[in-house]
């Protein structure tokens, strides 16, 4: 009796260790991520047009900070590569009088610092790049159209021309969590301001989510890596963009000769949907967008944004 005892002992003593182990374990901050990989591309081409917005390649590299400018295990830093590539609807015709937006690429690398609490996040982002022939846009999307889809291969006639850009971009969040998890209904205000020879706006902009939700500081809403706690839910955004300028379609803020530009509409509406899932170290993003007309020539136009991430 005795032996039986202690052995029950002995084995209810090992069990507690075990589990109070597994739940230091998830909780200890060292043992979660600090890096991530990003790939992310948008395209309007299967919504079946070929226009604007054309195509956006994006890659990422995150990294969390175990100590910051002002707090622990709060702050993280991004460097991104940007390509995006603008035609106009025609993207066959060599006479720029026929288009109603200019054939523009840009290349370009962002640094971004961010700083994520409880409830609300800043960030801020550090983009140098170039416009005009020099960014290899239109090469790379005749070459794409050539060998690739098989598709119309866009003259890149009349491009704005080459143009060195820096930009300084601020964003806010601060988020109110209506019902709590696992089905949790957040609202968000979601700001952002950008001043720089490639955009001038201000955009005011609300985002709704629903499903499993994180906390921000730990929530792939605003691609934050250091946790491994599932999230899957839907995001909805309505922004309302009011510009000051925008070099894709004015050229260089400081000045540009380049033979084709227009003036931007002042207000540009920005719509979006996403549906975003983290299991484990894997991150995946599958979304709409949706941009109201920027110019006074050009129409509407959407895309689908799709991006996948791998933290370690």
């Amino acid at each position: 009796m005795d032996y039986c005892s202690k052995s029950l002992s002995v084995f209810l003593v090992v069990l507690k260790l075990l589990c109070l182990g597994q739940i230091y374990g998830q909780e200890n901050p060292s043992s979660a991520p600090r890096n991530q990989i990003d790939f992310q591309h948008d395209n309007d081409f299967v919504l079946l047009t070929d226009r604007y917005y054309s195509s956006g390649l994006y890659l990422t590299y995150r990294r969390s900070l175990e100590v910051g400018l002002f707090t622990l295990n709060e702050e993280q830093l991004d460097f991104q590569l940007q390509y995006l590539a603008f035609t106009p609807s025609d993207v066959e015709t060599f006479d720029f009088n026929k288009f109603d937006r200019p054939y523009a690429g840009f290349l370009g690398v962002q640094t971004s610092w961010s700083l994520a609490r409880e409830e609300s996040r800043y960030k801020i982002d550090l983009l140098l790049g170039v416009t005009g022939p020099i960014s290899s846009a239109g090469q790379f999307q005749q070459w794409y159209h050539e060998n690739i889809v098989l598709f119309k291969t866009p003259s890149w006639s009349t491009e704005i021309e080459n143009s060195f850009h820096a930009n300084i971009n601020a964003h806010y969040a601060k988020e109110w969590q209506l019902t709590p998890n696992p089905f949790s209904i957040t609202l968000a205000a979601t700001p952002s301001i950008a001043i720089g020879t490639k955009d001038v706006y201000a955009q005011p902009e609300i985002s709704v989510y629903l499903g499993r939700k994180n906390a921000i500081q730990h929530s792939i809403a605003y691609h934050r890596i250091n946790t491994l706690e599932r999230e899957i839910f839907v995001a909805f955004n309505l922004g309302y963009r009011i510009v000051g300028h925008n070099a894709l379609l004015q050229g260089n803020l400081f000045g540009d000769s380049s033979l084709f530009t227009l003036q931007p509409k002042r207000t540009v509406l920005h719509l979006g949907v996403a549906l975003r899932h983290r299991s484990e170290k894997n991150y995946y993003t599958l979304g709409y967008r949706y941009i109201g007309n920027e110019a006074t020539t050009a129409d509407d136009h959407q895309y689908l944004t799709l991006s996948y991430g791998r933290s370690f």
